[in-house]
């Protein structure tokens, strides 16, 4: 029994949730990942994964093996590609995962001029603005903008993003202009539901973190929608700069109160702490720092 193929495909099948992407991904026919599970199993008399006509999840046992097994294939991979490769580029997959309007419009250049640089190395880029869980879902990055909900993680900041309040001329117009954060409940509020202040919009009132409740008839997790709905007069909101300034520049938008505007966003690349940093990881971090270094938001 190879014993370490056996976890490598144990690992692959845990990260993917799937027998047949694992496969896929190993270039293997299901029946031998299928088999080398089995005999893994049965080796350490444990169930390891509970499958489903559907779905393949880890027991309890199987959280505690794929915690240590995957630590040790990645030293290992480490291991072999600074021996394989000292004196060359690096090589392998990075799964990544960014928010959608944010990697949509931005990562494309950065991740072209990496992967043209380094042409052994595949990045898997996975556009959600929902908080991914970076060890269960087997992510080497993730893009996150704001304060980071876990301590767990190692950041890098890749730059800055000013969050500001606008509305169009015509909204204001017919409704007034905000003049402190507490007019906005007299406001159609237009509310982007993809973070947990969505319902209360953070404000700086005397030196202070205020955060103002708000409401309105148009709520969505995406903020290009937001911004086209806040040109077309629909309400007030609030958005970064890397969204909205476009509409600001090129169809009007007026910021409003911004004497009461709170720090700018950070942006981060954030991973999960580990003994040696892949040199291919820790070359994609260097490359996203160096490329938004004059990102303006």
């Amino acid at each position: 029994m190879d014993r370490l193929a056996n976890i490598i495909a144990f690992v692959t099948v845990a990260e993917t949730g799937s027998f047949a992407e694992a496969a896929k991904r190993l270039n293997l026919a299901n029946s031998v990942v299928s088999k080398r599970i089995k005999d893994l199993e049965e080796y350490l008399h444990t169930r390891l994964l509970q499958r489903t006509t559907r779905h393949v999840r880890l027991t309890d046992a199987g959280y505690l093996y794929f915690d240590h097994a995957r630590k040790l294939v990645s030293e290992l991979a480490e291991v072999e590609e600074n021996l394989r490769f000292a004196n060359e580029n690096p090589v392998g997959e990075l799964r990544v995962s960014a928010p959608v309007t944010f990697g949509a419009k931005f990562l494309g250049p950065a991740v072209s001029t990496f992967l043209e640089k380094y042409p052994d190395v595949a990045i898997r880029l996975f556009l959600g603005d929902r908080t991914v869980d970076m060890r269960e879902e087997g992510f080497d990055l993730s893009i996150r903008i704001g304060p980071l909900e876990t301590s767990s993680l190692i950041s890098r900041k890749l730059a800055r993003s000013r969050r500001v309040t606008v509305a169009s001329p015509e909204y204001l117009r017919k409704n007034g202009r905000p003049e402190k954060p507490q007019d906005l409940v007299k406001h159609n509020c237009l509310v982007y539901s993809g973070v947990n202040e969505g319902k209360s919009w953070p404000f700086l009132v005397n030196g202070k973190k205020h955060l103002q409740p708000v409401a309105g008839r148009f709520t969505t997790d995406n903020g290009m929608l937001l911004a086209e709905a806040a040109a077309g007069g629909c309400g007030i909101t609030m958005l970064p700069t890397f969204i909205v300034g476009p509409y600001v520049n090129k169809h009007g938008l007026e910021i409003v109160l911004e004497d009461f505007e709170e720090e700018p966003l950070l942006i981060q690349a954030v991973y999960v702490q580990q003994r040696h940093l892949s040199a291919r990881l820790r070359k994609f971090i260097d490359h996203l720092a160096e490329y938004f270094a004059e990102f303006s938001g």
